[in-house]
């Protein structure tokens, strides 16, 4: 499958996006899989990856202006022989306009970054581990999760995307001078799969970056972020909608 360019202000993947939100029940898993024709054996796919050539050049461009941050989860039609699942970073700027980044599936091990972070790496690096290894099975449940509606019955929802909080855009992304990369990680909180009223699959977004002053990146949370020096900040303070919308 070709990487296609992957920022563009006409495309919105609304027919991917859609595509997720109305694939049969069971049939996530299928998404995350393809087949190693030389294995004779099925890999699953974790990290995401933009285009460094273009989309990351124009997420530049665009970062100071904006006001709000999702990430979509898309699909192409099921195809054993290639990855189908793909996240998309939709940007809505201060003047209203959406513009769309498409994250591609990358095999690659995972990396040892450095210590700058938003959540500490050790958290990251055990729920991308959980991701790697929890049964194919068990994928669908990681994206659902139970509601309950105003006359009291329950009903089974499915999450369609992952809202940055106003925080973290404004004292972290944007406080990051040169983004040379963004990668999505994917991620399962355990402390959340066994509470049927959250979603657990928890995607962590890696900024790669350039600052000036690296002796001094608390990014103004001082609070939530362990001080030391690094070259990509990780963040996880996301909301998942539904059920949190």
């Amino acid at each position: 499958m070709k990487n296609e360019s992957t920022h563009t202000k006409t495309k919105d993947y609304s027919d991917e996006i859609e595509r997720w939100e109305e694939e049969n029940v069971l049939q996530l898993a299928h998404h995350f899989h393809k087949l190693n024709t030389g294995k004779g054996q099925f890999e699953r796919t974790s990290n995401f990856s933009m285009n460094k050539t273009d989309a990351v050049v124009n997420f530049n461009e665009i970062k100071q202006s904006i006001k709000k941050l999702r990430i979509y989860m898309a699909l192409n039609a099921q195809d054993k022989s290639e990855f189908t699942f793909f996240p998309v970073l939709q940007v809505l700027d201060v003047d209203d306009k959406k513009h769309f980044f498409k994250l591609n599936s990358i095999i690659a091990k995972r990396p040892n970054h450095g210590k700058s972070e938003v959540v500490p790496e050790l958290f990251k690096n055990i729920i991308c581990k959980n991701w790697d290894t929890i049964d194919i099975n068990l994928i669908d449940d990681l994206f659902t999760a139970r509601t309950k509606s105003d006359i009291g019955f329950e009903a089974t929802v499915r999450v369609k995307y992952y809202e940055i909080c106003d925080e973290i855009i404004e004292k972290v992304i944007k406080k990051l001078d040169v983004i040379n990369g963004i990668t999505l990680y994917s991620g399962i909180d355990m402390n959340k799969f066994s509470d049927k009223y959250q979603i657990s699959f928890t995607p962590v977004l890696g900024f790669e970056y350039e600052n000036k002053d690296t002796d001094n990146e608390t990014f103004g949370l001082k609070g939530i972020l362990e001080f030391s020096k690094g070259k990509e900040v990780f963040i996880e303070y996301t909301s998942p909608c539904p059920p949190t919308c």
